[in-house]
Protein backbone atom coordinates (compact mmCIF):
# COMPACT_ATOMS: atom_id res chain seq x y z
CA UNK A 1 0.00 0.00 0.00
CA UNK A 2 1.30 3.41 -0.87
CA UNK A 3 2.02 5.72 2.03
CA UNK A 4 0.57 9.18 2.09
CA UNK A 5 3.15 11.91 1.61
CA UNK A 6 4.20 14.17 4.45
CA UNK A 7 2.37 17.07 2.79
CA UNK A 8 -0.99 15.54 3.66
CA UNK A 9 -0.54 16.87 7.15
CA UNK A 10 -1.50 20.27 5.74
CA UNK A 11 -5.28 20.12 5.59
CA UNK A 12 -6.84 21.61 2.50
CA UNK A 13 -8.85 24.76 3.16
CA UNK A 14 -12.32 25.23 1.83
CA UNK A 15 -12.80 26.98 -1.52
CA UNK A 16 -14.62 29.85 0.19
CA UNK A 17 -11.85 30.56 2.72
CA UNK A 18 -9.39 33.36 2.11
CA UNK A 19 -6.67 31.25 3.74
CA UNK A 20 -4.21 29.62 1.42
CA UNK A 21 -4.83 26.02 0.43
CA UNK A 22 -2.08 23.44 0.57
CA UNK A 23 -1.99 23.48 -3.21
CA UNK A 24 -1.40 27.23 -3.23
CA UNK A 25 1.43 26.94 -0.70
CA UNK A 26 3.14 24.18 -2.62
CA UNK A 27 2.82 26.14 -5.88
CA UNK A 28 5.11 28.80 -4.39
CA UNK A 29 7.97 26.32 -4.60
CA UNK A 30 8.08 26.54 -8.39
CA UNK A 31 10.78 28.92 -9.59
CA UNK A 32 11.79 29.95 -6.07
CA UNK A 33 14.20 28.74 -3.40
CA UNK A 34 11.35 28.00 -1.00
CA UNK A 35 10.97 24.51 0.44
CA UNK A 36 7.66 22.65 0.40
CA UNK A 37 8.01 21.32 3.95
CA UNK A 38 8.69 24.77 5.36
CA UNK A 39 5.77 26.32 3.50
CA UNK A 40 3.35 23.68 4.77
CA UNK A 41 4.45 24.31 8.33
CA UNK A 42 4.24 28.10 8.08
CA UNK A 43 1.39 29.96 9.69
CA UNK A 44 -0.98 31.25 7.02
CA UNK A 45 -0.59 34.87 8.08
CA UNK A 46 3.20 34.68 7.75
CA UNK A 47 2.92 34.31 3.98
CA UNK A 48 2.48 38.04 3.47
CA UNK A 49 3.73 40.80 1.17
CA UNK A 50 7.07 41.09 2.94
CA UNK A 51 7.58 37.33 2.69
CA UNK A 52 6.64 37.19 -1.00
CA UNK A 53 8.85 40.18 -1.81
CA UNK A 54 11.88 39.02 0.18
CA UNK A 55 11.68 35.59 -1.43
CA UNK A 56 11.24 37.07 -4.93
CA UNK A 57 8.02 35.17 -5.59
CA UNK A 58 7.04 36.45 -9.08
CA UNK A 59 3.61 37.37 -10.37
CA UNK A 60 3.65 34.36 -12.71
CA UNK A 61 3.92 32.00 -9.74
CA UNK A 62 1.21 33.83 -7.79
CA UNK A 63 -1.10 33.61 -10.80
CA UNK A 64 -0.33 29.92 -11.30
CA UNK A 65 -1.06 29.37 -7.61
CA UNK A 66 -4.45 31.05 -8.06
CA UNK A 67 -3.84 33.78 -5.51
CA UNK A 68 -6.83 36.09 -5.62
CA UNK A 69 -6.39 39.84 -5.31
CA UNK A 70 -8.40 39.65 -2.08
CA UNK A 71 -5.93 37.16 -0.65
CA UNK A 72 -3.01 39.34 -1.68
CA UNK A 73 -4.59 42.47 -0.22
CA UNK A 74 -5.24 40.70 3.09
CA UNK A 75 -1.54 39.78 3.13
CA UNK A 76 -0.35 43.36 2.88
CA UNK A 77 -0.52 43.94 -0.87
CA UNK A 78 -2.83 46.83 -0.06
CA UNK A 79 -2.00 49.15 -2.98
CA UNK A 80 -1.62 48.72 -6.74
CA UNK A 81 1.99 49.90 -6.29
CA UNK A 82 2.75 46.84 -4.17
CA UNK A 83 0.96 44.67 -6.72
CA UNK A 84 3.29 46.08 -9.37
CA UNK A 85 6.28 45.50 -7.09
CA UNK A 86 5.45 41.79 -7.18
CA UNK A 87 5.62 41.87 -10.97
CA UNK A 88 2.00 42.42 -11.94
CA UNK A 89 1.54 44.71 -14.94
CA UNK A 90 -1.03 46.23 -17.28
CA UNK A 91 -0.96 43.00 -19.25
CA UNK A 92 -2.51 41.14 -16.32
CA UNK A 93 -5.57 43.43 -16.50
CA UNK A 94 -6.55 41.65 -19.73
CA UNK A 95 -7.66 38.82 -17.46
CA UNK A 96 -11.22 40.04 -16.79
CA UNK A 97 -11.48 38.27 -13.43
CA UNK A 98 -8.18 39.72 -12.21
CA UNK A 99 -9.14 43.19 -13.47
CA UNK A 100 -12.50 43.10 -11.70
CA UNK A 101 -10.83 41.93 -8.49
CA UNK A 102 -8.36 44.82 -8.72
CA UNK A 103 -11.13 47.37 -9.17
CA UNK A 104 -13.07 45.90 -6.24
CA UNK A 105 -9.98 45.82 -4.02
CA UNK A 106 -8.33 49.14 -4.85
CA UNK A 107 -10.78 51.23 -6.85
CA UNK A 108 -10.52 51.97 -10.56
CA UNK A 109 -8.74 55.32 -10.10
CA UNK A 110 -5.93 53.77 -8.06
CA UNK A 111 -5.51 50.92 -10.54
CA UNK A 112 -5.32 53.41 -13.42
CA UNK A 113 -2.77 55.57 -11.60
CA UNK A 114 -0.40 52.60 -11.48
CA UNK A 115 -1.16 50.68 -14.65
CA UNK A 116 -2.46 53.27 -17.15
CA UNK A 117 0.43 55.64 -17.75
CA UNK A 118 1.81 55.11 -21.25
CA UNK A 119 0.81 54.68 -24.87
CA UNK A 120 1.78 51.04 -24.57
CA UNK A 121 -0.77 50.65 -21.78
CA UNK A 122 -3.44 52.18 -24.00
CA UNK A 123 -2.59 49.80 -26.84
CA UNK A 124 -2.67 46.80 -24.50
CA UNK A 125 -6.08 47.66 -23.05
CA UNK A 126 -7.80 48.84 -26.25
CA UNK A 127 -10.65 46.58 -27.27
CA UNK A 128 -10.54 44.57 -24.02
CA UNK A 129 -13.13 44.15 -21.27
CA UNK A 130 -10.81 46.12 -19.00
CA UNK A 131 -11.78 49.34 -20.78
CA UNK A 132 -15.30 49.08 -19.38
CA UNK A 133 -14.24 47.72 -16.00
CA UNK A 134 -11.83 50.62 -15.50
CA UNK A 135 -14.23 53.28 -16.77
CA UNK A 136 -12.11 54.15 -19.80
CA UNK A 137 -13.17 55.25 -23.26
CA UNK A 138 -11.44 55.81 -26.60
CA UNK A 139 -10.76 59.45 -25.81
CA UNK A 140 -8.86 58.53 -22.65
CA UNK A 141 -6.92 55.83 -24.49
CA UNK A 142 -5.91 58.33 -27.15
CA UNK A 143 -4.85 60.87 -24.53
CA UNK A 144 -1.94 58.59 -23.67
CA UNK A 145 -0.98 58.46 -27.34
CA UNK A 146 -0.15 62.16 -27.71
CA UNK A 147 2.62 62.50 -30.29
CA UNK A 148 2.51 58.76 -31.03
CA UNK A 149 0.41 58.23 -34.16
CA UNK A 150 1.39 54.57 -34.54
CA UNK A 151 0.10 53.79 -31.06
CA UNK A 152 -3.05 55.83 -31.67
CA UNK A 153 -3.66 53.96 -34.92
CA UNK A 154 -3.28 50.65 -33.11
CA UNK A 155 -5.74 51.75 -30.42
CA UNK A 156 -8.36 52.67 -33.02
CA UNK A 157 -7.80 49.49 -34.99
CA UNK A 158 -8.60 47.43 -31.89
CA UNK A 159 -11.82 49.21 -31.01
CA UNK A 160 -14.79 46.91 -31.29
CA UNK A 161 -16.94 49.43 -33.18
CA UNK A 162 -14.30 50.78 -35.53
CA UNK A 163 -16.70 52.81 -37.66
CA UNK A 164 -17.90 54.68 -34.55
CA UNK A 165 -14.70 54.61 -32.51
CA UNK A 166 -14.20 58.38 -32.61
CA UNK A 167 -17.67 59.15 -31.30
CA UNK A 168 -17.27 61.72 -28.51
CA UNK A 169 -13.47 61.97 -28.82
CA UNK A 170 -12.43 65.64 -28.49
CA UNK A 171 -10.93 66.79 -31.82
CA UNK A 172 -7.89 68.26 -30.03
CA UNK A 173 -7.15 64.85 -28.49
CA UNK A 174 -7.20 63.32 -31.97
CA UNK A 175 -4.99 66.07 -33.42
CA UNK A 176 -2.44 65.72 -30.61
CA UNK A 177 -1.91 62.03 -31.39
CA UNK A 178 -0.31 63.07 -34.67
CA UNK A 179 -2.68 60.96 -36.76
CA UNK A 180 -3.31 62.41 -40.21
CA UNK A 181 -5.98 62.10 -42.86
CA UNK A 182 -4.14 59.35 -44.70
CA UNK A 183 -3.89 57.16 -41.60
CA UNK A 184 -7.46 57.89 -40.57
CA UNK A 185 -8.70 57.03 -44.06
CA UNK A 186 -6.92 53.67 -43.87
CA UNK A 187 -8.85 53.06 -40.65
CA UNK A 188 -12.10 53.85 -42.45
CA UNK A 189 -12.66 57.42 -41.27
CA UNK A 190 -13.63 59.99 -43.87
CA UNK A 191 -13.58 63.72 -43.22
CA UNK A 192 -17.36 63.59 -42.79
CA UNK A 193 -17.09 60.79 -40.24
CA UNK A 194 -14.42 62.61 -38.25
CA UNK A 195 -16.48 65.82 -38.31
CA UNK A 196 -19.66 63.99 -37.27
CA UNK A 197 -18.09 61.94 -34.47
CA UNK A 198 -15.69 64.49 -32.97
CA UNK A 199 -17.48 67.74 -33.85
CA UNK A 200 -14.23 68.98 -35.38
CA UNK A 201 -14.25 72.46 -36.88
CA UNK A 202 -13.10 73.11 -40.47
CA UNK A 203 -9.76 74.37 -39.11
CA UNK A 204 -9.34 71.25 -37.00
CA UNK A 205 -10.10 69.03 -39.97
CA UNK A 206 -7.41 70.90 -41.91
CA UNK A 207 -4.99 70.26 -39.05
CA UNK A 208 -5.62 66.57 -39.59
CA UNK A 209 -4.93 66.95 -43.28
CA UNK A 210 -8.48 66.74 -44.62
Amino acid sequence: MLRRTVYDKCAEDSATSEKLSTRQKLALVVGTSLKAEALCEMADEDIDYAFLKSNAVPAAVLKAANFSVTQLKQRGVDTPEKLAALGFSTLHLLDSVFCTECVDAYGADNVLTEFFVSANDAVLLAGSEAVTALGLDVGLLLLLCAGQPRAAKEVLSQCQSKSEALRGVPPLTLIETGLNATQLSLLGFTAAAVRDQTCASPNQLRSLGF
